[in-house]
């Protein structure tokens, strides 16, 4: 076993980028092919095993990228990526569905095909590295097709092959083997290296100047490698600005990355900005239990095998666009399999994952009340922040509420999946909450004098019980203290139960009641947790959806957004 090791040594996406472009390198160069890529949080680097050792090239290069030929190249290899040509495909096939929105995909006509799911990877090159037959990007490509590339080669595997900085053991590569010469160095640009831009770069700099700060070529053209690997770019709905995620591997065979971020891009459909982090996650999560399901991986849970995206904001200027926000998002480290009927349980999480992705989808990041909606969900993702979780219910249930109220299309949480989501975050305290019957009951009652209520009156025109619009937002304030919360939920459930015997009266279809002793139990919960914490679970299942609840809902007359979407 061979093993070559790729250090942290900026902290963002290029250092992934460059540990998937050598494994792409390696994987070429080796006969069995098989490269693993390994987060080693010890030594804060990644480590690629490969089973045999690797012997520089003879003979013809391999194509480690590919080249983009753009209408104004007229010296690009006869192998390059048709730019012109995926554009022009891309732009019939989107004309064709704006006229033909209701057909299937199986109609379409001859001539016109499904736009590539990676081809904003080339879009936003093209966008970012004008001019692209002039730049780094090209020069590299060039350079490793020539007779020099065993040269490029042996400085790769030796800068990788030992501890120490690769820049500086590049540098002294490039002097002792290709005589320092400076057309094998590159400019570094911000889109493989979101930290590096024009001015000051140097640690102790005594000077600032318009010069691109150079790196060995070789370095650079792994990270272009590693683009194509591990990169997803995407244009943000409204905007002109560019995201850039890269995923990260945790422990993970390169062909399985490979065949894993395939089918991540086949799936993923863009959104607005902080949506398209959300999304990024969710689907990726479910893509990897998907393909746990194909091909029985060994993990227990998604995280180990890739942990989540380094991501980068590059906000349009202009004439340019420069990098405004660096950020990491984390998988959902509650998706686990271990233990008894995986099979059962990965069904169980995919059903959860769908009910969270259209939740988000339905957001409008435009509306502040639901961009920040959108952000606590981001920030539950980002830390795996349960109090953010619970922030994120306890306010989306009262905004479903005013959507159904007004007749619009409104997605509604499930109590059993919510369930299963607080169940495995390893939090006692919640389950001991949740699982008590006085919460279930009190949680019922706020559900029947909320959603039950509401749409027993729109739907039969039964208006028998009232619909306590400003509930939630009631308990909330009142969460401050223990004795201000029993109050305010003990006014609720008076008002509840006297609504009961109004209707027992008038001989109407009774409610549940609220019994003395599913007080009594709220009161010890409170003795017990924050009010806030229960508060917020109360909300949060009380304004959710039984499984087994058929109440039909009434016609949307606001329907949620096709699910058709150009990533760019």
């Amino acid at each position: 076993m061979t093993t070559y090791t790729v250090p942290r040594a900026q902290g963002t996406y290029a250092d992934t980028l460059q540990a998937l472009g050598l494994g792409r390198l390696l994987e070429a160069l080796s006969e069995q092919g098989e490269v693993v890529v390994r987060l080693n949080a010890a030594q804060d680097a990644f480590t690629l095993e490969v089973a045999q050792p690797i012997t520089l090239p003879n003979g013809t290069p391999p194509t480690l990228y590919d080249y983009i030929k753009t209408d104004r190249d007229g010296n690009a290899p006869p192998d390059a990526f048709d730019y012109e040509g995926a554009k022009d495909h891309r732009q019939r096939f989107f004309k064709w569905r704006e006229n033909n929105k209701r057909a299937s995909l199986d109609d379409m006509p001859e001539g016109i095909h499904l736009p590539r799911p990676d081809y904003s990877l080339y879009s936003s090159l093209v966008d970012m590295l004008k001019p692209l037959d002039t730049s780094g990007y090209a020069a590299a490509h060039r350079e490793l097709a020539s007779q020099r590339f065993g040269e490029h080669i042996g400085i790769a595997l030796e800068v990788f092959s030992s501890d120490g900085l690769p820049l500086e053991k590049a540098e002294a590569g490039l002097k002792k083997r290709l005589k320092g010469n400076k057309a094998n160095e590159v400019s570094i640009v911000q889109i493989f290296n979101p930290m590096t831009g024009k001015g000051m770069n140097s640690p102790k700099a005594n000077s600032i100047g318009m010069n691109q700060a150079k790196a060995p070529l070789v370095l650079e053209a792994l990270k272009y490698t590693g683009w194509f690997v591990g990169a997803v770019a995407v244009t943000p709905r409204g905007s002109k600005d560019l995201k850039v995620l890269v995923v990260q591997p945790t422990d993970i065979e390169l062909e399985t990355l490979r065949q894993v971020m395939n089918a991540f891009r086949r799936d993923f459909m863009g959104g607005g900005a902080i949506q398209v982090d959300i999304l990024a996650a969710l689907i990726l999560t479910e893509t990897l239990l998907k393909y746990h399901e194909s091909q029985e991986a060994d993990w227990l849970t998604p995280m180990e095998a890739l942990s989540g995206f380094q991501i980068a904001y590059f906000q349009n200027l202009g004439s340019a666009k420069g990098v405004t926000n660096i950020s990491f998002i984390a998988l959902p480290a509650w998706v686990r399999l271990d233990g008894d009927e995986a099979e059962k349980k990965r069904q169980l999480w995919l059903d959860v994952l769908k009910e969270h992705r259209q939740v988000i989808r339905n957001l409008d990041e435009s509306h502040s009340e639901e961009r920040n909606l959108l952000e606590k969900y981001r920030d539950f993702l980002s830390g795996q922040d349960v109090r953010a979780f619970l922030e994120f219910l306890s306010d989306y249930g009262p905004h479903a509420l005013r959507l159904a109220d007004r007749g619009k299309y409104a997605l509604w949480m499930t109590t059993e999946n919510l369930g299963r989501v607080l169940n495995n975050m390893e939090r006692n305290d919640i389950t001991s909450i949740i699982t008590n019957s006085g919460f279930q009951s009190v949680a019922g009652a706020i559900r029947r004098a909320t959603r039950t209520a509401l749409y027993t009156r729109k739907l039969s025109g039964d208006r028998t019980y009232d619909v306590h619009y400003g509930l939630a937002q009631e308990l909330k304030r009142s969460a401050v203290t223990k004795p201000k919360f029993m109050a305010a939920l003990a006014d609720f459930v008076a008002e509840y139960m006297t609504e009961n015997l109004r209707a027992a009266d008038r001989g109407k279809r009774g409610r549940a009641p609220v019994t003395t002793e599913d007080l009594l139990e709220i009161g010890r919960l409170l003795d017990e947790h924050d009010p806030q914490m229960v508060a917020m679970l109360l909300i949060a299942y009380g304004y959710a959806k039984e499984p087994r609840e058929e109440t039909p809902e009434p016609e949307a007359t606001t329907q949620p957004e096709p699910n058709v979407e150009e990533q760019e």
